[in-house]
């Protein structure tokens, strides 16, 4: 039987707490929504290590991470998008140069090029703790994301414009994403859709970051968080409480895919 609807859900800001933590009432709600036929999915930045406690402690077991390039359908991979080695050749060269940790992401590992005090800030800002190091990682495995940790708001710009060929999303005060240009988390439910052959199910989002915003606009039905960007406020169909006052029980009611 196909699902009556498919349901995205970004995780910091969004389906998680403050604390990173999935809220019981949370819990409860996605229980119900997949009862009533509706596929939820985590959509988000991490990487598939980096959501285990959600996987673990609610009904959900397909996700797209890594901002669409890594996704699960119910257990099995479907998708992944490689970033070319020279444009990671690249990022490596010039944060280098400015001194820069770069975080390298396969499909189930992460690794630094060094270490700083913004490398552990940035994974203690989701409660993580920071990834080993190892310069030589993209040797050994494909690299589906990269994460720039620098708190030079200053610099971004001469990240943007050094490589036309990636997008960086700004989504902490410590670090920028980094995927593949055109390859983003809206790209990722377009190969999800075509992987499972489901073209014809309505499609909802929850989101409140930048990296958030090509989702919203691909899903039929868009919900934004109160805590999140105003740009992410303005492309949603509805506009929800905070990911810390029942924003998602919210949405899910608004659009009664749970009563």
């Amino acid at each position: 039987m196909k699902p009556t609807a498919l349901v995205f859900f970004d995780l910091d800001g969004t389906l998680l707490n403050e604390e990173s933590l999935v809220d019981e009432d949370v819990k409860e709600a996605l229980v119900q929504l997949k009862d009533n036929g509706a596929v939820p999915f985590i959509a988000t930045g991490r990487s598939p290590l980096e959501i285990q406690h959600v996987l673990e402690e609610t009904v959900i077991d397909s996700f797209i991470t890594l901002n669409g390039q890594y996704i699960q359908y119910e257990g099995k991979e479907v998708f992944r998008n490689v970033i070319p080695q020279s444009l990671v050749d690249g990022l490596k060269k010039m944060t280098s140069e400015k001194n820069l940790p770069l975080s390298l992401y396969s499909s189930d590992k992460i690794r630094a090029t060094r270490y700083s005090e913004t490398l552990k800030q940035a994974y203690n800002f989701i409660h993580e703790e920071p990834p080993a190091v190892d310069e030589s990682f993209d040797e050994k495995e494909e690299i589906l994301m990269m994460l720039v940790l620098n708190e030079d708001k200053s610099l971004d710009q001469e990240f943007v414009e050094g490589f036309p060929e990636l997008s960086f999303y700004r989504n902490t005060p410590y670090s920028m994403d980094t995927i593949t240009k055109g390859h983003n988390k809206a790209k990722g439910i377009d190969a999800l859709l075509e992987s499972i052959n489901m073209h014809d199910i309505p499609l909802y989002a929850f989101g409140d970051g930048a990296n958030d915003l090509e989702m919203l606009k691909r899903a039929d039905y868009s919900v934004a968080m109160a805590n999140g960007l105003d740009d992410v406020k303005d492309v949603a169909d509805y506009v929800t409480s905070s990911n810390k006052d029942g924003g998602i029980v919210e949405g899910l009611k608004y659009f009664k895919l749970i009563d």
